[in-house]
């Protein structure tokens, strides 16, 4: 009898074992797809760069100080750099030249807070949209791997990795999340230096912490990056006070919305009736606030469009989505649970049981007066002279990877920034601040630049008028690029699983 227990408690092991094995291969394979890694990747046959010079000729630069344009010049370009830059440059018979017809060269632009995800074509819509460096905010070992083939001649932006974020859940749920959502689960002090060590031992350019954190987490992140002197950016915890932030190591903040939501937790429960209250608190606070982030050094991250985006998405979607260039996101991202973009999957959109009454109105107060809120603070940052940095959170529902930062650039132009501090936002403050020698059209820079049809400091909205783009040894002409274009677009239209026509 002894036998047979002993027999069918094995089985049951068994069993066990293999539905679990089995449950993470499904929930893996359907992270994937979520992610976009299952949609066709787009192949290219350009495997090396020209190493020949280059030199592009009568065009007005954008002066370092991103002011003003430096009319009638020509920049030459030599084994990725710039060499020299004047208005009668010496070359050889070797040197390609190219007219620059008049137009206006700017160094290639940074998005300093986008997901890439799984979705690796992404990595072209980048280079289409001018965008020649983004900083990866989830990082994972993928995107090392890309970030390092970029290196090595594969087409696509550099690429600054975070890793993907430091969180703190109880056991069984620590298990979900690391499964799904990929996160770095830590719940101790040895957690969390045993993670840090790991990480930067990987390779990856940083740490995250999550809203997720917590207080004890967060701190020990802190000293653990400090001692390591590497760095720490991201969100505020929950569990963590504005005081918390200026005692720590971090030295950027992901987005302007932390502080609206830091904000929120001193001032109390917000609601749709006492929005007007939560924003006479805000105008008070805000001030300071940016006195305290300016002398502590912390940089910010702006993601203004996304927040702004925040009351249409939840009350009406599909005029937003019309808005947009959808066709242009990977599909499995779009249609997917984790990130999902469409109205029946969309990650703001509200249940149908909070749909009562006056809904759309209340939603609609409150999430304008939380944009609003950020508006607020951005203006208090501007003022305090903050070091800002352009981000989108691509790939977050609605930004569109590349094509959002041109709309997040408008976006920063309206809240109160010149054109010529828009630029700088996203050109020479973001690279200067993670060391990547681009950002400026000067000489020993690297050539990652972009030619446009029109004047940004008129209108920043010409930075969507491209005629070239230059990063890591390659000139792309308006033809290539929009070949990068149609390559995305028929690889998502071959991978779409739910009609986007409506939008």
């Amino acid at each position: 009898m002894l036998k047979w227990f002993g027999r069918i408690a094995a089985a049951l092991l068994v069993l066990t074992i293999i539905g679990a094995v089995g449950t993470y291969i499904f929930v893996r394979g359907s992270v994937v797809e979520m992610f976009g890694g299952n949609t066709q990747t787009v192949t290219l046959d350009l495997n090396t760069s020209d190493k020949s010079a280059l030199l592009i000729e009568n065009v007005n630069i954008l002066s370092p100080g991103a002011d003003r344009f430096l009319t009638g010049q020509s920049v030459l370009i030599e084994n990725g750099l710039i060499s020299n830059i004047s208005s009668s440059p010496e070359t050889t018979p070797s040197t390609k030249v190219i007219d620059g017809q008049g137009r206006y060269l700017i160094p290639g632009l940074t998005d300093s807070h986008v997901h890439l995800w799984r979705s690796e074509n992404d990595l072209l819509l980048y280079i289409a949209n001018g965008v020649t460096q983004v900083r990866e905010m989830h990082g994972i070992d993928l995107h090392v791997r890309w970030r390092d083939e970029i290196k090595t001649g594969r087409i696509g932006p550099d690429i600054v990795v975070i890793a993907a974020q430091l969180a703190t859940y109880n056991f069984a749920e620590g298990l979900w999340v690391d499964m799904t959502a990929e996160r770095n689960v830590v719940r101790s002090d040895a957690d969390v230096r045993r993670t840090v060590s790991s990480l930067l031992d990987a390779g990856y350019d940083g740490l995250k912490a999550s809203s997720y954190l917590s207080l004890p987490g967060y701190q020990a992140a802190s000293k653990e990056t400090a001692a390591n002197d590497a760095l720490l950016v991201g969100h505020l915890p929950v569990a963590a006070t504005l005081d918390d932030l200026w005692a720590s190591n971090q030295t950027e903040v992901a987005h302007v919305e932390e502080f609206v939501k830091a904000l929120m937790r001193e001032f109390g429960r917000v609601t749709s009736s006492n929005t007007e209250e939560y924003l006479a608190f805000v105008r008070e606070r805000a001030p300071d606030v940016a006195a305290r982030v300016k002398e502590n050094g912390i940089s910010v991250t702006s993601t203004l469009a996304l927040v702004n985006s925040f009351a249409d998405q939840i009350v009406d979607i599909e005029p937003t989505l019309q808005s947009v260039q959808l066709e242009y996101v990977n599909p499995g991202v779009a249609e997917g649970l984790a990130m999902g973009w469409l109205p029946d999957m969309n990650r703001y959109r509200i249940p149908d049981d909070f749909k009562t009454d006056d809904w759309e109105q209340r939603y609609t107060r409150y999430w304008s007066a939380y944009a609003e809120a950020q508006d607020i603070l951005f203006k208090a940052f501007l003022a305090e002279d903050v070091e800002l940095f352009a981000g989108t959170d691509a790939n977050v529902p609605v930004m569109v990877p590349g094509f959002s930062l041109h709309d997040e650039l408008e976006t920063m132009q309206a809240a109160g920034m010149s054109p010529s501090e828009v630029l700088a936002s996203a050109t020479r403050t973001p690279s200067d601040w993670m060391g990547l020698n681009t950002g400026r059209i000067s000489e020993g820079y690297k050539a990652n630049l972009v030619l446009l049809r029109d004047n940004p400091l008129t209108d920043i909205s010409a930075t969507r008028e491209i005629e070239m783009v230059f990063a890591n040894d390659r000139a792309y002409d308006r033809a290539m690029l929009d070949g990068f274009l149609k390559d995305v677009l028929d690889a998502n239209t071959a991978s779409r699983k739910l009609s986007i026509e409506a939008y």
